[in-house]
């Protein structure tokens, strides 16, 4: 069908051009738009004969027929379709060529404009199923997977996703080189998501041997084009590696995930950071301070507030560093002595030693999470 806001705008145009009298009908054989306005709403018989024939032009010299003048009529056809008729009034050995041009410039002009319908639709699809998938926890599973069927979008694969902030450049900037990338696949999802990050569903072929052991070494590499780009203009301030999924209801929190990395841990030069690097501190960070509050009150009550922040900075600088006293020290600017001693000082306190049981690690580091969550409240 043969939008008349469409066809009267191409009157508009096309009448700069020529002095012939140009019409345009629809399916239906009725002039939707025409130099001469008096004319629109007319009903044209030889239009309506071409749209259900399989002439493609018609010279109306000599007919008598209600609202049809001497001239050339010539289908318009898109895609194997009769969509509708363009006419010019006049002496047809005149009008013959300008009606054939007026023919190709409507066709032309109708292609391009449904080209760019089907990419407004596409990007407004394409930017509610990204909503969906990151913004809303208990999505429609049958809407999103429609959604991904109309965009091309399987889903038998298993993704990581990749939260990119960006430190300079646009998105439409940095996206490109991504999907630029020798290991960028067809089934990888990869969208801005607004002025400063871009969202990557990375595929993992989990059929491989040793798929989730390389997935690290995949996604450096997968992110070796940006480091190459930093070498001239730093355009990736950080790299966040969220938990794998295989269904689109389960991404949401995949994308969760990478938000709680880029709200809690702070990156390492320009290493991705990864979720499952980080998983025993975003456990503890689920746990509801009222459960923290009812195991440790009395503890965090009985010590003095001068020994309480000494160990909130020596079980943090342990955790952060795997229990490396040394890098633990220099992240505390203090001798690996002093350390110990804190160290040390803290057991006798607490009667638990994390070196040496898993379950009081556990338990020292629980203590660590709730000293944190009680200083924010």
């Amino acid at each position: 069908m043969i939008n008349k806001d469409f066809a009267e705008k191409f009157i508009e145009r096309v009448t700069r051009y020529t002095k012939f009298n140009v019409n345009i009908m629809d399916e239906k054989g009725v002039i939707i738009a025409s130099r001469d306005r008096k004319r629109i709403g007319q009903y044209h018989e030889i239009a309506y004969r071409l749209i259900t024939g399989t002439e493609e032009m018609i010279d109306t010299t000599g007919m008598s027929f209600p609202n049809v003048l001497p001239g050339i009529n010539m289908i318009i056809m898109t895609g194997g379709k009769r969509e509708g008729v363009v006419g010019v009034t006049g002496d047809p050995q005149e009008v013959r060529p300008v009606a054939l041009m007026v023919k190709m410039a409507f066709e032309t002009m109708l292609k391009y404009e449904r080209q760019q319908e089907q990419q407004r639709i596409r990007a407004n699809k394409k930017e509610h199923f990204i909503y969906l998938l990151t913004q809303v926890e208990h999505s429609d599973p049958e809407e999103l997977r429609s959604y991904a069927r109309e965009l091309g979008y399987p889903e038998e694969a298993v993704r990581v996703p990749i939260l990119l902030r960006l430190a300079s450049g646009k998105p439409d900037e940095i996206l490109p080189l991504l999907r630029g990338s020798p290991l960028h696949t067809r089934k990888d999802l990869s969208f801005a998501l607004d002025g400063q990050h871009i969202l990557v569903y990375k595929t993992v072929e989990t059929e491989k041997k040793e798929a989730f052991f390389d997935f690290r070494n995949t996604v450096r590499e997968y992110l070796g084009a940006l480091k190459r780009r930093q070498g001239q203009t730093p355009c990736v301030a950080a790299a966040y590696v969220g938990s794998f999924q295989d269904s689109y209801p389960q991404y949401y929190y995949g994308y969760r995930h990478c938000k709680w990395l880029e709200q809690h841990v702070m990156p390492e030069s320009d290493e991705p950071v990864f979720f499952y690097d980080h998983f025993g501190e975003y456990i503890r960070s689920t746990v509801p301070f009222g459960e923290l509050q009812r195991a440790f009150y009395v503890y965090r009550s009985r010590i003095p507030e001068q020994k309480l922040q000494s160990f909130t900075e020596t079980i943090g600088a342990l955790i952060r560093t795997n229990y490396n006293f040394a890098k633990a020290a220099e992240q505390l600017y203090i001798h690996k002595n002093t350390l110990v001693y804190r160290y040390n000082n803290m057991k006798a306190v607490l009667g638990a030693d994390p070196l040496a049981s898993s379950d009081e690690r556990v338990f020292i580091e629980a203590f660590y999470t709730y000293l944190m969550q009680s200083s924010e409240n």
